[in-house]
C-alpha cells in the first residue's frame, strides 16, 4: 500500500530512468517541403502581426481580460483609479488558464501553485515563469498532476528558472496532489465547504499544504479573493505598506468601500500594488 501511494505521489526514484530515442520520419519531397515551409512563414507572419503575450497566448485575448475587468469602474479616489487602471491586471491572464475569474477546480489550483511558487526567495520573474511552465505542463489540472513523476516535475521546474527549489517543490507538488484527492475530492473548492467559507479556517487548511506557509497564504488570499468572495477584503501585510506609502492609506474598510466591496476589484487593487511594490513603482504615484 505504501509503495502504490509513493508511485502515486511519483516519489524520486532511486535510479534514473533509460530515456527512449524517438524515430524520425523520412524527409517528404523538395516540392512539398517547400510547401509546407511557405505556410508555416505565412502563418508565423500572422501570429507575429497579431502579438503573443509572454507565455504565447493571443495578445488581444489578455488585452481584453484586462479591458474587461482591469480597469476600475467603482472607485472615484484618483490614485486608487490610476493604480487599478494601470497596474490591475487579472490574476493568470498571461497564462493558458482558461478563465481566470471562475472558480473552477483547475483555476484555484492554477492560483495554488502561483501563490506556492512565488512565496519563494527568488525574483518575481523566475517565479511567474515558473508558474507559466507548470500550466504549460498542466499541472493546474489534478489528473495531469497525479500522473506525473517527480523526475518530470524536477525538468519542468528547472525549465521555468526554478533550479535552486526543484527537488523539494517537486515532492510538495507530489503530496499536494495526493493531500487534494485524498481530503478534498480532487477540487479545492470543497476546502472552502469544509472550512464553512471562514477566512481563519481556510488559512489553517491552506496551511497543511507542504511548501506552503503564511506568505504563500497571503498571496493566495490576494490573487484568489476574486473567485472565492469570502476571502475578501483582502490585502497582505507588505502591500499594505505600499498602500500607505502612495497615499491610498491602509485600512482595509476603507479600501475595501473605494472599491464597492467588490471582490474583483478589490483582487485588481491587491494585484496593483503587488506590481508597485516588486517593481519599485512607488515613485509614480504622489503622496
Amino acid at each position: 500500500m505504501a509503495q502504490t501511494r509513493a508511485q502515486a505521489r511519483g516519489d524520486a526514484p532511486g535510479t534514473a530512468a533509460t530515456s527512449q530515442k524517438k524515430q524520425t520520419k523520412q524527409s517528404h519531397s523538395k516540392t512539398k517541403t517547400s510547401a509546407t515551409s511557405k505556410e508555416q512563414s505565412i502563418k508565423k507572419t500572422k501570429t507575429n502581426a497579431k502579438g503573443t503575450s509572454r507565455n504565447g497566448r493571443d495578445q488581444d485575448a489578455v488585452n481584453s481580460l484586462n479591458s474587461k475587468y482591469g480597469a476600475s469602474k467603482v472607485t472615484e479616489n484618483p490614485t486608487i483609479k490610476a493604480l487599478i487602471d494601470k497596474y490591475g491586471a487579472i490574476p493568470l491572464a498571461n497564462t493558458d488558464v482558461v478563465d481566470p475569474l471562475s472558480p473552477h477546480p483547475e483555476t484555484i489550483l492554477a492560483l495554488l501553485l502561483n501563490a506556492m511558487f512565488s512565496s519563494a526567495r527568488i525574483s518575481h520573474e523566475l517565479a511567474a515563469k515558473a508558474v507559466d511552465y507548470a500550466i504549460k505542463a498542466n499541472y493546474h489540472k489534478l489528473d495531469a498532476l497525479k500522473k506525473s513523476t517527480w523526475q518530470k516535475r524536477t525538468e519542468v521546474l528547472t525549465e521555468g528558472g526554478y533550479a535552486r527549489y526543484r527537488e523539494k517543490t517537486a515532492t510538495f507538488l507530489g503530496d499536494l496532489a495526493v493531500l487534494l484527492q485524498d481530503k478534498y475530492d480532487g477540487d479545492l473548492n470543497n476546502l472552502v465547504t469544509a472550512a464553512d467559507t471562514s477566512p481563519p479556517k481556510i488559512r489553517a487548511a491552506l496551511k497543511e499544504i507542504k511548501g506552503l506557509g503564511d506568505v504563500g497564504v497571503d498571496i493566495f488570499f490576494d490573487t484568489a479573493q476574486g473567485v472565492w468572495p469570502c476571502l475578501a477584503p483582502f490585502i497582505d501585510p507588505r502591500n499594505r505598506k505600499t498602500a500607505e506609502a502612495i497615499g491610498i492609506g491602509s485600512d482595509i474598510d476603507k479600501l475595501w468601500k473605494e472599491v464597492g466591496e467588490d471582490p474583483a476589484e478589490m483582487c485588481k487593487l491587491a494585484g496593483a500594488l503587488t506590481t508597485v511594490r516588486l517593481e519599485k513603482k512607488e515613485g509614480e504615484f504622489d503622496v
